[in-house]
Order: C-alpha cells, then structure tokens, then sequence
C-alpha cells in the first residue's frame, strides 16, 4: 500500500507539473482514473492545497507484464496449470509447446510469449518430435516473422540457424561451455554430428585448435560454412558433409558425440578415431538407469577395441522427455 494525491480531472494537469518539478510523483507507479478525479502515486507526502487530499492507495507497478500475467486475461487456473511455461528462445524466435486441449487459444498464447518478451519477432509451435538422422522437426507458425531463419548469439559467436531444417538447442550453451573448460591448445577434435557448429565454433574462437565438424544434414552443412566465415574460424574448423563413418579423420584428441538417440551406434567409431583423449559421449537413459548400462556400453566397445576407457564424469544435461534424461559420459581413452 501507497500513497497517493486525489485530484479533481479539471486540476489534473496542473497538479502533475507541480508534483513533478517537486520530485513527489513516482513514476514507477500507475495513476489512477476514476469518473471525476484521479489519484497521482506519491513518493512523499507533499502539500498543494486544502481541496486536494493524501489516500492510502494500492498502485499497480509501471513495467511489463509477465507471460503468465497476459495468460491469465483468457486462460482459467485449471487452463493455465496446464501451459507449458519453458519454451525455447534462438535469435528472435520462439518454440514453444501446446498441450491439445489448449490449442483453441494457441494464437493468443503465442502473442502473449511475444508480448512478455519484446525481443521476438516470430513465434512457432513444436508440431511433432525430432525425427531421424537430419534431427528435424514440424513446426507450427503461430504470430509474427513467418521465416525460420535468425540469427543467435551464444558466448559470444554468431550462429545463422534455420530452425525448420536444422536441430540446435539453447539450452545446450552451459553443457558447451563445460566442454570448453576441457579443451586445451593443439588439440585436434572431432564434432561427429556438428549442426550449423555450437560446439566446433566456440572451441576455435577460444583455443587454437584444429576441429572436423561433421553433419549429413545439407541445411545444417551450408550453414555450418556461413557460420564458420561469420566467426572469422576458417583457418581452424573444416565442415564435412556426410556419414561420419566415411569422412571422420583418421585421428583425434577428442571426440564430441551430440546426436542423443543414435549416438551409441558409432561409439566403436570414435574408439577408433580417438586414440589417446576423450570422448564426450552423449546419449538418453531412463530415470531407473541414468548411467550403469550405458558405461557398460562404453566398456564394452573399448574391450572390443583393445582400448583401455575410464570414465572422467557423468552428468545429467536436461530432461530429454518424461522420465528420460539427456546424459552424457567424459571418457578417457588410451592404449
């Protein structure tokens, strides 16, 4: 509760001014307007005359309102229990998630997102699963730019991402940053499934090292090439386009493995590539088993391969879907 003048409409304006050139109003609250008068929000009390009058007051906060706050102007408690409130922001725009007994309000849902957060210009809906190799999905447009392409900053890189033909992930810009704090200078590395280059670019803009960024996606691979020029990391990243298992390079420091569902099928491939390093092995587990069969996995490739593996750590990423976790495993490999 607040402090306010209460002001005939006739005296208003001039009122204003003087509350103002005193510093008594308080511009981070709302005026209020009533049929015949209206109530300034004070900072302290002040006195202009016997006719206007000092009230307790309850002001609303002059910012902008939240994405719930807009939600709640045509969606009910129960409705708006059932919104998803974590949605995905690349460049300027948005993916969010629709239950389907809300899709009758998907428009003004999205224009909400869009009004909560002014710096989007276009918003979609995930319309099905990442599907195949190519990690693509259906989207949905909802409001605003009806393009898929923006442009992202992350740790200071720039990454051109059609979001309709290409996979990247926002949420992934800690687990990168991890990976950097691992890598040291005259490193060759191995990105077996790079997507238009989160993790190939920021290692070469912030260490001098040699990277393979691989992808069989032709959209990821012609963006993977602007984003490289656009980084100014030519002289370290080479893209390649194709199965990794036909032009990976012979051999590496480190191997990058971020195709979460299919990973574990060229786990012997990076055996084979990495010959004394890690391998940052990433995969999905259920909450019952985050990481026993999958390091049994791992050493079971790395009998198969007469290697020795050890793993350095093994961490939970993110929710990857209901009782299913993205993880991934640090393996040290040497002979």
């Amino acid at each position: 509760m607040g402090i306010g003048l209460k002001v005939p409409v006739k005296d208003a304006e001039e009122v204003k001014k003087k509350l103002l050139s005193t510093g008594a109003f308080y511009k981070g609250r709302k005026v209020k307007y009533h049929k015949n008068f209206v109530i300034f929000p004070l900072k302290k009390k002040v006195y202009l005359g016997d006719e206007y009058q000092i009230v307790e007051e309850d002001f609303q906060k002059i910012g902008r309102k939240s994405f719930r706050e807009y939600l709640q102007e045509f969606l009910d408690s129960e409705e708006l229990k059932k919104v998803h409130r974590s949605f995905d922001i690349i460049g300027d725009l948005a993916i969010i998630e629709v239950p389907d007994e809300l899709r009758i309000h998907e428009k003004r849902i999205a224009e909400s997102l869009a009004k909560a957060h002014k710096n989007i210009k276009g918003v979609f809906k995930k319309a099905g699963a990442v599907k195949g190799d190519l990690r693509t999905r259906e989207l949905k447009h909802l409001w605003g730019q009806k393009s898929t392409v923006t442009l992202h900053r992350e740790h200071g890189c720039l990454f051109r991402v059609d979001i309709a033909g290409v996979y990247f992930s926002p949420r992934l810009a800690y687990e990168r940053q991890r990976i950097l704090q691992q890598v040291r200078d005259g490193e060759v590395i191995v990105d077996f499934f790079a997507g238009v280059g989160p993790f190939s670019i920021l290692l070469a803009k912030n260490r001098d090292v040699k990277v393979y960024a691989i992808d069989s996606n032709p959209r990821a691979y012609e963006l993977l090439k602007e984003n490289i020029l656009l980084n100014k990391v030519a002289d370290k990243v080479t893209a390649l386009l194709g199965d990794c298992r036909q032009v990976a390079p012979e051999e590496a420091d480190r191997a990058i493995m971020n195709l979460p569902l299919h990973s574990h099928k060229y786990l012997d491939l990076a055996f084979d590539v990495v010959k004394d390093g890690v391998i940052h092995f990433y995969t999905v587990s259920p909450e019952e088993d985050l990481f026993t069969s999958k390091e049994r996995l791992v050493m079971e490739v790395a009998e198969e391969k007469n290697r020795k593996a050890t793993i350095l750590n093994r961490k939970v990423v993110r929710p990857y879907a209901p009782r299913r976790y993205h993880i991934v495993l640090d393996v040290s490999v040497e002979d």
